[in-house]
């Protein structure tokens, strides 16, 4: 899945299945590694979404009330 396409809740969705899949203990240690780096990838791309758009309510509600 490519980042720059990646809706917040595909992120969040995926996220949550890697999260299911290490909790499991059925993953190898060789993928591992993986896993959790596509996680923590997942994580700062939700925060990221996340910051943007409390940014953009806020804008939005200054200038409502502005106006």
């Amino acid at each position: 899945m490519k980042k720059e396409k990646l809706t917040y809740e595909e992120a969040m969705a995926r996220l949550e299945a890697l999260v299911r899949q290490i909790e499991s203990n059925e993953t190898g240690i060789d993928k591992l590694a993986a896993l959790v780096k596509e996680a923590q990838q997942l994580t700062a791309f939700c925060r990221e979404k996340l910051y943007a758009t409390d940014e953009e309510i806020k804008e939005v509600l200054e200038n409502g009330e502005k106006s």
